[in-house]
C-alpha cells in the first residue's frame, strides 16, 4: 500500500511567484534529498488562485514520519520555511491512500 500526501498553501495576494523563486533557491534541493521527486508541485490558474498545491508519495505513514523528520532537521530546509511561512495564510495537508493496491 502507499500514500500521497497533498499539501495545499493559499498564499496571500501576489506572493504565488515569489514562493516559487524562493522554492527553488533555496527549498527544492533540501526537500528533494529527504522526500526524493515529488508526485507533483502545482500553482493553481483558475478557481482557488494563489495556491501552491504538492504532493509526495510514501510506501507507509512511518516512511512519511521518518523523511520528514529528517527533513525538518535540516538547516538549508529551516531557512527556507523561516522565508515562506509569512507568505502563507491557509494550509490543508491530506494524506490519500491508493486504493489500487488494496
Amino acid at each position: 500500500m502507499s500514500f500521497v500526501e497533498m499539501r495545499r498553501y493559499r498564499l496571500k495576494v501576489g506572493t504565488p511567484e515569489r514562493w516559487v523563486k524562493t522554492y527553488f533557491d533555496k527549498g527544492y534541493e533540501p526537500q528533494r534529498k529527504h522526500l526524493g521527486e515529488p508526485v507533483g508541485y502545482y500553482t493553481t490558474e483558475f478557481g482557488g488562485i494563489n495556491e501552491i498545491i504538492h504532493m509526495w508519495r510514501y510506501d507507509s505513514l512511518a516512511e512519511r514520519a521518518a523523511k520528514r523528520k529528517a527533513l525538518f532537521a535540516d538547516p538549508d530546509w529551516q531557512e527556507f520555511v523561516t522565508e515562506i511561512v509569512p507568505l502563507v495564510e491557509a494550509q490543508e495537508n491530506a494524506i490519500l491512500r491508493d486504493i489500487f493496491e488494496d
